[in-house]
């Protein structure tokens, strides 16, 4: 038993070799289509014959450890040469419809499977080994490829190869920002934020509420305080909350009242300077760019607030900010609309209205100040 794996070792390496060779050849130049595809035939033969090979070589290994165990024999599939094409056509046709360069691509990994030189930096690794492993499946997996409908899993096998290959382009772009500024724990500390606050009045849904801890994040904001049923970094949702802040839940701080009108008194008994500003369609709602915000010229600074500042209250998606809390509120602004529908998302409202009082309070212009 030992000989026969012996030889079907040799025969895989040997068929190895070969359709390794042909490969080669083709992988520094873009072949004609018919030289091309006789190639990439050939090298699918290949693989059959090394596949061969390596159930032989399990197969005789298997047998001659375990003659009497029938379990000990496993056959590994794999995919035909004709398969294989059947495949990578369908691959290479959905690749064009996204925009991807088939061949380019083709190339690409072929040159990543038979030279030293690696990936190729255009694509990436994750997206040459997204093409690699749908045209040639692992074992495992064969029963699931031939079981899927072709069109469908070469339709998001493309889109995937597309996405991919264009994160790979972003990040290798020195001059694209990608990563979080690096700071310090002491710069951390000292690090000057606007003395403005979000008051999130019973917001639903945690991927909002994550969203507005990272616009909070980007503005600088002193505090998120959240109340009633709005998901909180350290109560329920919080999960949800954290994957949409992207981390941001663990930056900005943040404060849990069991209601809104709690949180009321508490600004005004702590904070007795800072102005309550909610985001409100009624009638005597103004404009949120002809309204004034106090706080400008002020920081918060190692948790300490300014006299002056702002506190802009949000609502719920549905009912929005609570007709019983709208009297206990300073002023009340809305975002005017020219369609149909009488609102926004408050993920989309806060930021608008966010960047509109910092501009008012010079904050781009000393970011353009500081760049120069």
């Amino acid at each position: 038993m030992h000989s026969y794996t012996v030889l079907a070792t040799l025969g895989s390496m040997f068929a190895a070799v070969s359709g390794l060779s042909l490969l080669k050849l083709a992988a520094p130049r873009r072949l004609n289509p018919l030289v091309r595809r006789c190639v990439i035939t050939s090298y699918h033969k290949n693989v059959d014959t090394i596949q061969a090979g390596r159930f032989q070589t399990r197969f005789f290994a298997s047998s001659s450890n375990n003659d009497n165990d029938p379990k000990a024999l496993k056959v590994e599939e794999s995919l035909s040469t004709h398969e294989r094409l059947k495949r990578e056509e369908a691959l290479h046709r959905h690749l064009s419809l996204v925009g991807v360069d088939a061949l380019n691509i083709s190339d690409a990994v072929q040159k990543a499977m038979t030279t030293m030189a690696g990936n190729d930096p255009y694509y990436g690794k994750s997206a040459i080994k997204a093409y690699r492993t749908f045209v040639f499946p692992r074992p495992s997996k064969v029963k699931a490829a031939r079981a899927e409908d072709l069109e469908v899993a070469a339709s998001r096998c493309a889109r995937q190869i597309d996405f991919l290959a264009k994160r790979n382009r972003s990040h290798e772009a020195e001059w694209v920002r990608h990563h979080d500024a690096e700071e310090s724990e002491s710069e951390s500390r000292d690090r000057k934020l606007f003395p403005l606050v979000i008051l999130l009045d019973n917001v639903r849904s945690a991927f909002n509420v994550g969203s507005i801890f990272r616009t909070a994040d980007a503005c600088g904001c002193s505090m998120v305080i959240t109340t009633g049923i709005t998901p909180s970094p350290t109560g329920s949702g919080r999960e949800k909350l954290s994957k949409s802040a992207l981390q941001a839940d663990k930056v900005v701080p943040s404060m849990h009242f069991a209601t809104t009108k709690q949180a009321i008194e508490y600004l005004r008994k702590e904070h007795q300077g800072f102005c309550l500003v909610g985001m409100e369609t009624t009638d005597w709602s103004k404009w949120y760019t002809d309204e004034t915000y106090p706080g400008q010229g002020s920081f918060t600074q190692n948790g300490k607030f300014p006299d002056l500042g702002t506190v802009l209250v949000l609502g719920n998606e549905v009912t929005g900010v609570d007709t019983e809390v709208m009297p206990l509120l300073d002023k009340i602004v809305e975002i005017p609309m020219f369609g149909k529908k009488n609102s926004l998302n408050i993920a989309a409202c806060a930021p608008v209205v966010i960047y509109e009082i910092l501009r008012q309070w010079g904050a781009m212009a000393k970011d353009k100040n500081k760049d120069s």
